[in-house]
């Protein structure tokens, strides 16, 4: 099964994560299929998903977690307010 869901880079003690698309019996931090965006939680404000591929890859079938679920909604609404 194909998921979306997040994969940790950075240091010890400084988090940053990307929001990748992965056969779901990988490792998390193993072999990647396609990089939609990052995440920073120590910075407010600090990520970026690319809603367009986000879409590509639902439609095809493939699962996202919770956290990328929130992620895409908050995304969502940004856009609607960039908007009007």
């Amino acid at each position: 099964m194909v998921k979306i869901r997040l994969q940790r880079t950075g240091k010890r003690n400084d988090p940053r994560y990307r929001v990748v698309v992965t056969e779901s019996r990988n490792p998390r931090d193993g072999k990647v299929i396609d990089i939609l965006g990052y995440l920073n939680p120590k910075k407010e404000g600090d990520w970026r998903i690319d809603l367009e591929r986000y879409e590509y890859w639902v439609a095809r079938g493939a699962q996202p977690t919770a956290r990328v679920k929130a992620l895409v909604k908050l995304a969502r609404k940004q856009l609607q307010t960039q908007t009007t």
